[in-house]
């Protein structure tokens, strides 16, 4: 298996090049032609929902959006100091044990943590 990701615009490319070497379909907000720096969680929703990926974000606005939590899977990483590396292999160890779309359909965030590892 693997996921389709959507990293938020905090997060750092080497994250996006870890998780794609691990094999993940992964776009950044701040590459996405339609998003970019400071791009509206509902609209960063929006397209995830539309190109059926998962958001990974430091931003704990995505869990208090209900509604956000219920159009789209989250990968929320509490502690944004993990680096690129550890995140990119606790989004694998999640990968092997629950399906993109069990994450999607779960209606809360999944907590990016060592617990995973």
């Amino acid at each position: 298996m693997s996921f389709r990701l959507l990293l938020d615009e905090m997060t750092e490319a080497g994250l996006a090049d870890y998780c794609s070497k691990l094999g993940h379909d992964v776009e950044r907000v701040v590459e996405v032609e339609n998003l970019g720096r400071g791009t509206s969680d509902d609209a960063i929703a929006e397209y995830a929902e539309e190109h059926d990926r998962l958001v990974v974000t430091y931003d704990d606005d995505f869990l208090l959006n209900s509604g956000t939590l219920s159009r789209v899977g989250v990968l929320y990483q509490p502690d944004d100091r993990t680096p690129p590396f550890e995140t990119a292999n606790i989004i694998n160890a999640i990968d092997r044990y629950v399906s993109q779309a069990e994450i999607a359909e779960y209606d809360a965030a999944f907590h990016l943590t060592e617990g995973w590892l």
